[in-house]
């Protein structure tokens, strides 16, 4: 693989454990009858990714609609040598711009940083985001107003995270 590959790994890494995808039932067996064989038991599948995100944009155009919104952002990866001539350590910086809601709220750690809470631990729960690098840690936790253009001010807050890459 190249660079490009395994960069862009991250960033479609970081996006598929953002994404929210509802839990689906156990559906229970359905014993053999009237001639029809046995229906095996289909396992219950949790729910993964952030519930209180409705859209996850990477590399995409975006919209100030369907809040509230995960922007993943690339952000400059100081590229050092790991050892003499063989890898390169890679420290991909990104940023998640957590676009929340249209005016202020109320209550700041319910409506704000317990969404973003929600996307620390989501990352947190595999540090090796699907074993695409070494280590994932935050490095940055603000909540605060977004600003887009010099009139248009929406709430929510950014969070930095550093990769450990080895290419």
């Amino acid at each position: 693989m190249g660079f490009y590959t395994d960069y862009k790994a991250i960033f479609d890494a970081v996006k598929t454990t953002l994404v929210y995808v509802a839990a689906v039932p156990e559906v229970p067996a359905v014993p053999a009858h009237d001639e029809e064989p046995e229906i095996p038991a289909i396992p219950a599948i949790p729910a993964k990714g952030v519930a209180s995100i409705k859209t996850v944009l990477v590399g995409e155009q975006y919209s100030y609609g369907n809040l509230p919104k995960a922007i993943i952002s690339a952000e400059p990866s100081p590229i050092n040598p790991l050892s003499m001539g063989k890898m390169l350590n890679v420290s991909v910086v990104f940023s998640i711009i957590l676009v929340i809601r249209e005016y202020e709220p109320k209550d700041w750690f319910e409506e704000i940083i317990k969404p973003m809470g929600d996307v620390v631990d989501a990352i947190l729960a595999d540090r090796t985001l699907g074993r695409k690098v070494k280590d994932c840690y935050p490095i940055g936790f603000a909540p605060g107003e977004i600003k887009f253009e010099k009139d248009k001010v929406l709430f929510g807050g950014i969070v930095r995270f550093q990769a450990v890459l080895w290419f």
